[in-house]
């Protein structure tokens, strides 16, 4: 049974831009997956709860103030990740600009500008994904 939620249906196929310095753009194929505020709360209050958790225990190793400290600054922190990832990045399909290889993009949160690293020339490029393809909202 698939419903409106269907991730299949979420995703999104299209065409960006791989921009580097002193180079023309290259065109790359991208597929992004639009995330709602409830996918990304669920997360960032999943993430939370597991160092919430954490934090007690890690304050009983001695010095115990820095180690509850920084797990629940982890926590937070971490949470915030969550929370901001409004697009996450599928795959790339394109070539670096400078030498023309095919980039390798390790799936994760869309940021602006997302960087593109190239293992064979080891330049990195700016993806830049036009608002059709992100819909109405920028990043």
């Amino acid at each position: 049974m698939t419903g409106p939620l269907d991730e299949e249906k979420r995703t999104v196929t299209g065409e960006a831009k791989a921009l580097l310095f002193g180079f023309p753009p290259s065109r790359v194929e991208v597929r992004i997956r639009p995330r709602a505020p409830g996918w990304r709360a669920t997360r960032a209050a999943q993430m939370l709860g597991i160092f919430l958790v954490i934090t007690p225990i890690a304050a009983l190793v001695p010095p115990h103030a820095p180690w509850g400290i920084g797990a629940l600054i982890t926590g937070l922190l971490l949470a915030r990740k969550r929370w901001s990832e409004r697009f996450t990045l599928e795959w790339v399909a394109g070539l670096c600009p400078k030498c023309g290889e095919e980039f390798e993009v390790k799936p994760g949160r869309l940021k602006e500008p997302h960087p593109l690293s190239c293992d064979t020339c080891h330049h990195q490029s700016s993806l830049k994904i036009g608002p059709e393809l992100l819909g109405e909202t920028q990043l």
